[in-house]
């Protein structure tokens, strides 16, 4: 009976040993899918930050095409005017 209860208490020991060991993975787990949870947040917010970063190069980007456009016009004006002043 002796060894009966030996051999119980060790695979009850294993088993204790075990249910710690797998706590520990969990934890680990928990707190990796907390940093990937936070890294995402950071990317999505970058993201986001980035976006508008963009959005505000494509408008400059249009006013300026816009400006040069109209100093062009500006530009032809004068010379066609400079032109017709040529005796």
């Amino acid at each position: 009976m002796s060894q009966y209860a030996d051999q119980t208490q060790r695979k009850f020991s294993e088993l204790e040993a075990s249910h710690d060991r797998m706590k520990k993975v969990t934890a680990s787990i928990d707190k990796a899918v907390k940093t990937l949870q936070e890294g995402h947040a950071q990317l999505s917010k970058s993201s986001e930050e980035t976006n508008k970063i963009l959005n505000m190069v494509f408008e400059e980007q249009h006013h300026s095409r816009r400006n040069r456009d109209f100093l062009d016009q500006d530009i032809n004006k004068l010379f066609n005017v400079y032109h017709n002043m040529k005796p």
